[in-house]
């Protein structure tokens, strides 16, 4: 989790939230957004045994009409 921390601002995503979640067991999580790909990720650590990974990446949907440009800030 440190990793992806630490080198996914190195790749055009912006981090907007890290660490323990809400849950009981307070997984580690870490919120980030690309404005550039238009894609969001949530990335939890869930230690069991073994520890694991559960990411789930969001995507815009949708077609701008003809001649707009709706690309921005995350």
């Amino acid at each position: 989790m440190e990793g992806l921390k630490e080198q996914l601002p190195e790749h055009g995503w912006k981090l907007v939230g890290y660490g323990p979640d809400k849950s009981r067991s307070k997984s580690l999580t870490l919120r980030a957004g690309s404005t550039a790909k238009q894609f969001s990720v949530t990335v939890k650590l869930w230690e069991e045994s073994p520890s694991m990974l559960h990411a789930t990446l969001g995507s815009t949907c949708f077609r701008a009409p003809e001649g707009q440009d709706v690309t921005g800030e995350y």
